[in-house]
């Protein structure tokens, strides 16, 4: 009798189980869409219309079904970022699921298994930044770990009316090519005006090969709240409100700061966490926050979203009444910044007044002895298991009082982040440890892992029922956002088995994150930063179940493009033309350069050079020489080396096919904002002192003094 009453039982439960749970379905049209957030009319990437796409929501336990309708002429994708799933709905093109062709459809369908604010995105070419993205909410079964009164999902971004193609070719002509546009150009008046600390920053950079430092490669012409500049959410005094976070920009790290006192982060990246007060929020590229808010007084409150390079910023308004306004951010003082200080800024909260910001108050995180925190078996966080339950406790639980905690007045890394649960992992499983440098060459726009790009490397082969850890280690003076695809990652810091779930991880300018994970799933997973130019440029891995790797040469061959970039820069003086052609991918270089005095006098060079480091290039090519009209042409084959010395000093020593050796100095130096200063010598006694001064990016007033040729005025072109 007691075996049939437990029967019963359980299958009153199974049933009312089965009744809660549906299928949710949603059918969208992807398509082009006229926008004007500037005063300029663009043409963008729209889902049913907008920018974001609709809200996608389901509760924990439901079917998603979901239909994109291409109506383009090209193809697109859509992954569904943080989200645990089958990997053939992952949505990454040609390595998980297939592309949705142009005029066709596509039907997504996976259960719900965590709750969390996520959002969803094209993974194709560079369409996120055009407008493809939208933002997931799935919902516990039994209501919010949290309460509050109002739920609000905003959606940051950032805008430009460029092509995101012609972005990327501008980036790969000069990483600096948007320093002008930002007001970020790291001129020498204005380190000599910053004083004797920025000149000795940027001496010790320049001895070191280090160029000027910034905090972002584009130059954004908006900054968007759930697609507008401005917005206002319905709220009334004494509400809490919750707002949930996503930072959808393509390339913007973003500070968010409420004018109506701290904010109270309750989850991270979807996962819920201790309840944790800050005044002002850093959040990297991809990542999620759910923050409460509170409505003191019949007024409108701002949410500010400010780009970290201080270039722009976006607002939410929630309440009604009188505005509210969130402090201005002053502007980043790069020049009393100097490398150490740009890594620390990221990975250390007390070094938040080298950005000229406020100093940080030191957070002591309360233990809440008494609260039944179970041990989280790995398994737990598969996509067919209930990941959900480390998630929440009871919604009844008591929560830390306010007063225990002290305000964090500027949050810039995960160390007081705090799992509701124990989030470790089985210490009988086998380990497997993988190194991994985030690199980089600026003057290339190239980034990679290991110093490989994706199109270079093999697959990181990992084994189902390992516990992985990545140890990244930043060597570039970027910050890099680290996301997984399929899974959720510990992210190791003060909290020892409390250390916080994760799908997409800082790594500060030289600086170091350790994650770990189950390796619990199958088949294959993307790996990449989600800065979309850096991903695009290169830094990007696939990470394989040995066994089920789908994977093929050919597949990688079609998610690694590393396609060609041409540029061209010709002077046309009064005394000569001077001219350099190039084009080039991650390695290598086919390069045209020639002087030429319109007496029938030149010297070109025709080189293939491929480069070996970020400081050294190896070429051969021919060399096509004639001192004067009736003199006889000369041409010889030549082969160099090209290597970067300190003061950023180019060196280039080569020698013929008469035996003729030659070595050449160089560089450049930033006078003002707009002009530019560069010297040049050779072994053959030859040298020329430029001088430019930048009208636009393409555009410049230029002088030359050569020592063959004299003096001579004109215009400088750049395309």
């Amino acid at each position: 009798m007691k075996k049939i009453a437990c029967f019963l039982l359980s299958f009153v439960i199974l049933g009312a189980s089965s009744a809660y749970a549906k299928v949710v379905t949603y059918q969208f049209d992807i398509n082009t869409k006229s926008v004007n957030f500037t005063g300029e009319s663009v043409v963008a990437l729209a889902i049913n219309n907008q920018i974001p796409g609709p809200t996608i929501e389901a509760t924990v336990g439901d079917t998603l079904e979901v239909t994109f309708n291409n109506k383009m002429d090209t193809e697109t994708s859509i992954h569904w970022h943080g989200i645990l799933l089958p990997n053939d709905q992952d949505g990454v093109p040609y390595l998980t699921t297939q592309p949705i062709a142009p005029h066709s459809s596509f039907t997504y369908r996976y259960k719900i298994t965590h709750h969390g604010t996520y959002w969803y995105h094209s993974h194709t070419g560079l369409q996120e930044q055009r407008g493809i993205y939208g933002s997931l909410v799935f919902h516990p079964k039994d209501g919010e770990r949290v309460k509050s009164d109002k739920d609000y999902v905003v959606v940051l971004s950032d805008w430009t009316n460029e092509n995101p193609n012609q972005v990327l070719a501008n980036l790969k002509k000069d990483g600096d090519y948007y320093a002008l546009k930002k007001g970020s150009v790291q001129s020498w008046d204005k380190v000599i005006s910053n004083g004797s600390q920025a000149i000795k920053n940027r001496l010790q950079g320049s001895w070191s090969r280090m160029g000027p430092m910034d905090l972002s490669d584009v130059g954004y012409d908006a900054f968007l709240s759930n697609g507008k500049k401005e917005e206002t959410l319905n709220a009334h005094k004494g509400d809490k409100v919750r707002i949930r976070l996503i930072n959808a920009a393509a390339s913007s790290y973003l500070n968010v700061e409420f004018s109506g006192g701290p904010m109270t982060i309750v989850a991270a990246d979807g996962v819920d966490v201790e309840p944790l007060q800050v005044q002002r929020l850093r959040i990297a590229i991809a990542e999620t926050y759910d923050v409460i808010v509170p409505i003191s007084d019949n007024k409108s409150y701002e949410l500010r979203s400010s780009s970290e390079d201080g270039t722009g910023h976006s607002s939410t308004f929630i309440g009604n009444g009188e505005k509210v306004f969130a402090p201005d951010i002053p502007k980043p003082n790069l020049f009393l910044m100097d490398h150490s200080q740009h890594g620390n800024h990221g990975s250390h909260n007390n070094s938040a007044g080298a950005m000229s910001m406020p100093a940080t108050i030191k957070h002591q995180m309360p233990q809440h002895s008494g609260h039944k925190m179970e041990n989280m078996n790995s398994h737990d966080m598969h996509a067919g298991h209930d990941m959900h339950q480390m998630q929440q406790t009871s919604a009844k639980q008591d929560q830390p009082p306010h007063h225990m905690q002290n305000v964090i007045e500027y949050m810039t890394d995960y160390e007081n982040l705090r799992a509701v649960k124990d989030t470790s992992f089985d210490k009988n499983k086998p380990q497997r440890e993988v190194i991994l440098n985030l690199t980089g060459n600026m003057e290339r726009y190239v980034w990679s892992f290991n110093n490989k790009t994706l199109a270079e490397s093999d697959k990181i082969m990992i084994k189902h029922g390992e516990i992985v850890r990545f140890v990244v280690q930043n060597q570039t003076m970027m910050h890099h956002p680290i996301h997984l695809h399929g899974h959720f990652f510990r992210v190791i810091n003060k909290q020892g088995d409390r250390s916080p779930l994760k799908h997409t991880v800082n790594v500060p300018p030289m600086d170091k994150v350790i994650i770990e994970f189950d390796a619990n799933e199958e088949k294959d997973w993307f790996f990449h930063c989600h800065n979309l130019y850096h991903m695009k440029a290169g830094m990007a891995r696939v990470i394989s179940y040995e066994g089920t790797t789908q994977a093929t040469p050919e597949t990688l061959a079609k998610i690694a493009h590393d396609g060609w970039f041409f540029s061209g820069d010709i002077s046309a003086l009064s005394n000569m033309t001077i001219g350099m052609l190039k084009t080039s991918n991650t390695r290598n270089s086919i390069e045209f350069e020639y002087d030429y005095n319109y007496k029938k006098e030149y010297d070109a060079e025709l080189i293939y050079a491929r480069s070996i480091t970020r400081f050294l290039d190896v070429y051969a090519g021919g060399n096509f020489e004639r001192e004067g009209k009736d003199e006889k042409a000369e041409n010889t084959a030549i082969v160099g080396i090209r290597y970067v010395l300190p003061m950023l000093i180019e060196s280039n020593l080569r020698i013929n096919s008469k035996g003729k050796v030659r070595l050449a100095l160089g560089s450049d130096l930033q006078l003002t904002e707009r002009t530019k200063f560069g010297w040049s010598y050779n072994t053959n006694k030859e040298y020329r002192f430029n001088l430019a001064y930048e009208i636009n990016k393409k555009m410049l007033l230029a002088a030359t003094y050569d020592s063959d040729f004299k003096w001579g005025v004109g215009l400088r072109v750049r395309f």
